[in-house]
């Protein structure tokens, strides 16, 4: 493969710091295509988001939601800075304790809400759990008393109420939480009385989420409107009712191709809204804000390289080595990641261009922001994808008998290390049961 040349080279201004030239030396000695990950970013946006609530008049913690990324190296990372961890099966509980997280910053948000599942999480060592039915309730419950360990519960909430972002958690009859006023036993009110009336759990707060990508955080003081008038009724049902702690949830949205909010105008209308909250009910309950997406977006690229290209009158169309096996939110989605051309050229010409992957489907192909040019680019060029380090690495998938690439992680200090080597496609084929069936 020729090496690309760095001159005249016009890349868009992105978080990352990841240089031209270290790109061009990456791709030299690891090929293409492949992720790099950027640990200064992780722990910029780590300082970013927590200093954006600075104005609460009480204690913050910012928890990391795995799912978005579970690489055990970016765990590593994280854990270091004593932050909490928002786990939401067992396969991310054994991720965390192999990277010897610390337990005791777990909050732990079943989906299935199994008891067997709470079982095994109350044994691991689990005390923070956040339920979001009545089931759920009953099925901690019962772990609880077979375990004979005695957890802090949080009540997830669904205030049903219309969210501006790229995806809505907060829907009537919603997948996620319990409406804060309802005919059934799942019931936000109903199911923390429960909780005060048992021996077994102890009362540790409320938790909602609103959505991803949220682009008007007006909805979160729309919600502490409804949980404001729930706190009312449960100080009057409760004798010495307390709210330890309020779990907002995710939703801080990342620049990918279009401007959203900063996360200091979203902190500081929340933290506004809140102090105004804790001094109404007379309560200062510690603030989690969850973060999946904001902390590990803006780190990571995906490098690729352009295999193939055509002419047609008004654009060329460039083939790339990737597809959307490794940026599936592209085709779910249809998500636009900032796109930067490193050509060979010392030309600065500009065209119309169309960018697909290898994949054989008409949904592999990459969307770009309507009207913009890029550097004219030819066969051995490379398009980086910026902003890839949430949820893409983790929906990687094998269609076509595609294997994951390597994963870098370029250190504060700048060196570069593998925290996730490429995949051989006989150890895919092992996976798909190739060696169990010589032996049948």
């Amino acid at each position: 493969m020729s090496k690309p040349s760095l001159q005249n080279i016009d890349i868009r201004k992105s978080s990352s710091s990841i240089t031209k030239e270290e790109i061009n030396n990456i791709v030299s000695e690891f090929g293409t295509p492949l992720y790099v990950v950027d640990e200064q970013i992780i722990l910029n946006n780590l300082s970013t988001l927590e200093n954006s609530f600075n104005n609460y008049n009480g204690k913050t913690s910012i928890a990391y939601s795995l799912k978005s990324n579970f690489n055990p190296s970016i765990t590593e990372i994280l854990n270091k800075e004593s932050i909490l961890f928002d786990l939401t099966s067992l396969g991310e509980l054994y991720f965390f304790k192999q990277r010897h997280g610390n337990i005791d910053n777990v909050l732990y948000t079943s989906v299935t809400e199994e008891e067997s599942e709470y079982y095994s999480a109350l044994q691991s060592g689990i005390s923070k759990f956040v339920i979001g039915s009545y089931h759920g309730l009953v099925n901690l419950i019962s772990a609880s008393k077979s375990s004979q360990k005695f957890p802090k519960v949080l009540v997830r909430i669904n205030p049903e109420i219309d969210v501006n972002a790229d995806i809505s958690a907060s829907i009537d009859m919603g997948k996620f939480g319990v409406p804060i006023n309802n005919s059934s036993n799942d019931d936000a009110f109903y199911i923390i009385n429960k909780i005060f009336d048992t021996d077994l759990l102890e009362f540790h707060g409320i938790h909602f989420h609103l959505g991803s990508q949220i682009n008007d955080p007006s909805c979160f003081i729309k919600t502490l409107d409804l949980l404001s008038s729930l706190i009312i009724k449960l100080k009057f049902s409760i004798d010495d009712f307390t709210l330890p702690m309020i779990d907002i949830g995710g939703g801080t949205p990342v620049e990918y191709t279009k401007p959203v909010p900063s996360p200091e105008y979203i902190g500081k209308l929340i933290s506004d809204k809140l102090n105004d909250f804790i001094q109404l009910h007379d309560i200062s309950p510690t603030l989690i804000v969850e973060s999946g997406r904001y902390l590990s977006a803006e780190s990571s690229i995906l490098i690729s390289r352009i295999v193939n290209s055509k002419s047609y009158p008004d654009c060329k169309f460039h083939i790339i080595d990737a597809g959307y096996n490794l940026l599936l939110d592209s085709a779910l989605m249809k998500q636009e990641y900032p796109i930067d051309i490193i050509t060979q050229s010392n030309q600065t010409n500009y065209e119309n261009i169309k960018i697909g992957g290898r994949l054989c489907d008409t949904l592999d192909t990459f969307h770009l922001p309507p009207g913009k040019k890029y550097p004219c680019a030819t066969i051995n060029d490379l398009v980086v994808f910026r902003n890839v380090g949430a949820y893409s690495i983790v929906f990687n998938m094998p269609f076509h008998c595609q294997t994951k690439p390597a994963i870098l992680l370029r250190r504060t200090d700048h060196s570069v290390l593998v925290i996730r080597e490429s995949e051989k496609i006989e150890d895919l084929f092992n996976s798909e049961g190739g060696n169990l069936s010589s032996k049948q």
